[in-house]
């Protein structure tokens, strides 16, 4: 063999290499397919509005499709759960809320698994309190007046949820404690059922997430009482506070957040947290968040996971108090 063709012979080779070196670095990014984003709860929810209002965005920022996926029941913990047993590659996350990750845990006694160790925190979005209101045709015009009706004639006022020991169930039983009153609980499988038979007039009250109580409010088809914030929402000024309102202290504020399973690697986690986290940033998304009733908190994924902890220490104590079971 000629010393030329051994060259040439080394230079096809080296290209091979080459060529082979590229193929396996491509095959290797992430992500190289669509991600999907599983929301444990019926499309138009809070958790499908707040999914569906960034996942443009964080698509552009991955340069992937997302595809929603709505795995509804058992309180979310159907959806949540899996997303628990996913593939940990990073091509599934989870819309985490306080429902699936502070208040199932210590709700239901039959887990498979726990959201603290089998999930990992991606992307904390934000706070989002609720409003709590009334259907028109009740007599009953500000929080004060709901709270002396409902002290004077113990249990006849009936308050609707989106399911037992959910979070517009605890706010209200939170709201029952702290101020000293019974009322009725109407539990329901989903908001939307719930709002329908207020908006009948089969039941008195709601506590319901701003995202999805405000056009219900600005629509006039409910009156609205408090919001469960520890200040007032910008785009209802004159609603005051629970707090302000005659129960001093009282605070519920849910959150959301994406989760993936844990053990994802370190890579694909990565492009996750910083993809997820500069959607969330932009002051544009920032804007259209505020307007859903989402403060953005600005945590980081570790300080996310301890606003977990101690969000779920915090209404196990009033899950505990209140005796509430669901199994």
């Amino acid at each position: 063999m000629t010393t030329s063709s051994q060259a040439g012979r080394r230079s096809l080779i080296a290209a091979g290499l080459a060529s082979l070196g590229a193929t396996g670095a491509q095959a290797q990014a992430f992500p190289s397919r669509s991600v999907r984003i599983i929301v444990p709860f019926p499309p138009a929810g809070a958790a499908d509005v707040i999914t569906r209002l960034l996942s443009e965005a964080i698509s552009r920022e991955l340069g992937q499709s997302l595809v929603i996926e709505n795995r509804t029941g058992s309180g979310g913990r159907i959806g949540t759960e899996a997303a628990v047993r996913a593939t940990p590659d990073g091509y599934t996350m989870l819309m985490g809320s306080q429902a699936t990750n502070s208040i199932n845990p210590e709700l239901y006694r039959d887990n498979s698994f726990d959201p603290a160790r089998d999930l990992t925190p991606v992307a904390l979005v934000g706070g989002v309190g609720s409003i709590i209101y009334v259907r028109n045709s009740l007599d009953v015009r500000t929080l004060q007046q709901f709270l002396e009706r409902a002290r004077q004639k113990p249990g006849e006022l009936t308050y609707g949820s989106a399911g037992n020991g959910g979070g517009s169930h605890l706010s209200m039983a939170l709201l029952e404690a702290m101020a000293q009153i019974r009322l009725t609980h109407v539990p329901y499988r989903g908001t939307a059922p719930a709002t329908a038979d207020l908006l009948a007039g089969r039941i008195d009250a709601m506590s319901d997430p701003i995202t999805t109580a405000l056009p219900h409010v600005q629509a006039g088809a409910v009156r609205a009482l408090a919001v469960t914030t520890p200040q007032r929402f910008p785009a209802l000024r004159d609603l005051p506070t629970v707090a302000e309102a005659g129960v001093p202290g009282y605070e519920a504020v849910s959150y959301y957040g994406f989760f993936a399973p844990a053990g994802v690697p370190a890579e694909p986690l990565a492009r996750l947290r910083a993809a997820c986290a500069k959607v969330i940033a932009d002051p544009a998304m920032g804007r259209r968040l505020e307007e859903q009733g989402i403060v953005r908190l600005g945590l980081n994924p570790e300080e996310f996971a301890a606003y977990v902890a101690t969000d779920r220490a915090h209404w196990g104590r009033v899950i505990r108090d209140a005796n509430i079971t669901v199994n």
